[in-house]
């Protein structure tokens, strides 16, 4: 199966950490330490213990913007908010038996436990509150885990005090988003390819005629990725919504942009004829990211720094250059040196472009960028260098005349220049500082 991580950008649709279910069995009590739960989230404990029984296990998602296992929101488009549980039962061996899921209300002031369903899998990938249909009513989006390692969607509508399944599919991962631009979000499943069919991005709403909630558009993803490995949801241009997959191809990441036009999901860059997703291939690890976060998703990919060439010996450091989809081309908006390892990407001034590269400082590991003379060798005029120091080595290299930029973490990123007259290539202090982006 392909698998996907997904990592959100400007457009922020939700993001990226995967966290492991937990469960937990007993009283109040036991929950109150770990974890503990609040005020509220006690009292609807306390009704579903009343209804259910003591011998549960909460389960908890494992991805998305709800971890908890009480995960509270407005589903029958009253005023109050209901409580959605997710456990199972103690009596079932752990992970074997299918989640449960409890909806707790109001009522006469007290929170009581008004329907019990038992759901599609054995834990909870994520869960999603999006309108897909007409009635104006939040809908219940619950991805599920299999034992199979597979993952499952139903998407619910809850209706007169019951859940009822109005749509459900496989899935590697999904969540919502509005590619129609009408106001409404869609639900978009990435799907892997099997023996039944082939690997394809859907949109799930409700349909315009009939009212049902069915896939009402999909398109098909790259067959020869082995592993779809992170989504970032952002523009193509200012205005057009676009979901930008990276996935691994014969052991390097390529890029597929899926937007809509006029109704209809398009993946240019897989188009056979346009060679164009061959124009995105790099190392894994450099994933699309909104950059400059102005919304747009930029792609990178790698070009060597003046002075090395694929028959350098040693270490060849790259330009990771920056790249738009604009107008059927992939064009470059910034080139830069990106540390993946330790967390930062360096954006180079357009001055900087093909006249300035970058050395690795033996001694300490730091990034040298020095203005370009004929060869490296020769390249000797010091611009800038960057070092990354825990807040144990900080003090030294400030003593040396570094500065910090930018702290992440107890992590500090730091800047030294020489005093250089009359070189135009000098950065100001504004340039280095607008210029430095932390990655991690």
């Amino acid at each position: 199966m392909k698998k996907i991580k997904l990592v959100f950008a400007a457009a922020a649709l939700s993001c990226s950490v995967f966290m492991s279910g937990c469960s937990f069995g007993g009283s109040v009590d036991s929950l109150l330490s770990a974890p503990k739960l609040s005020e509220e989230q006690s009292a609807v404990y306390d009704a579903l213990i009343k209804s259910v029984g003591k011998d549960i296990r909460l389960k908890y998602p494992r991805s998305g913007e709800y971890r908890s296992a009480f995960v509270f929101a407005d589903i029958d488009g009253e005023p109050d908010r209901e409580a959605v549980v997710f456990y199972e039962k103690t009596g079932e061996t752990e992970g074997g038996g299918n989640v449960r899921i409890n909806i707790i209300d109001r009522r006469g002031g007290k929170w009581t436990s008004v329907y019990d369903h038992a759901g599609a899998g054995t834990g909870i990938d994520r869960i999603i509150f999006s309108d897909l249909g007409e009635s104006g009513r939040q809908n219940v989006i619950i991805g599920y885990t299999l034992l199979s390692g597979e993952r499952s969607v139903q998407v619910y509508g809850y209706e007169n005090g019951l859940l009822s399944t109005e749509y459900s599919d496989s899935y590697s991962t999904m969540f919502s988003a509005d590619l129609e631009r009408d106001g409404k979000n869609e639900l978009i499943l990435i799907r892997p390819g099997n023996q039944m069919r082939k690997a394809s991005l859907g949109s799930v709403s409700a349909d315009t005629e009939s009212g049902i909630i069915a896939e009402t558009g999909s398109v098909a993803l790259d067959e020869s990725a082995t592993e779809f490995v992170s989504v970032a949801a952002g523009y193509v241009g200012k205005e057009t919504p676009a979901i930008f997959i990276d996935g691994l191809s014969g052991g390097q990441l390529t890029t597929e942009i899926i937007y809509s036009v006029d109704g209809q999901l398009r993946n240019p860059l897989y188009l056979g004829e346009s060679g164009l997703i061959e124009k995105t291939r790099r190392p894994a690890g450099y994933l699309c990211t909104d950059i400059d976060l102005d919304g747009v998703i930029e792609i990178p990919t790698l070009t060597l720094f003046p002075g090395y060439s694929e028959d350098t010996s040693g270490t060849k450091l790259y330009s990771t250059d920056w790249n738009v989809f604009d107008n059927y081309s992939i064009t470059k908006k910034y080139s830069s040196f990106y540390n993946v390892s330790d967390g930062y990407c360096f954006i180079l001034p357009s001055r900087w472009d093909g006249v300035v590269t970058v050395k690795r400082d033996s001694a300490t590991g730091e990034a040298v960028f020095c203005k370009f003379r004929s060869d490296l060798e020769n390249s000797t005029v010091e611009l800038l260098r960057i070092a990354v120091a825990s807040e144990e080595e900080t003090g030294a290299l400030l003593d040396e005349g570094y500065m910090v930029l930018k702290s992440n973490n107890k992590t500090n990123y730091l800047v030294k220049c020489p005093d250089l007259e009359d070189e135009p290539l000098t950065l100001t202090g504004t340039e280095i500082g607008n210029s430095l982006y932390l990655m991690a």
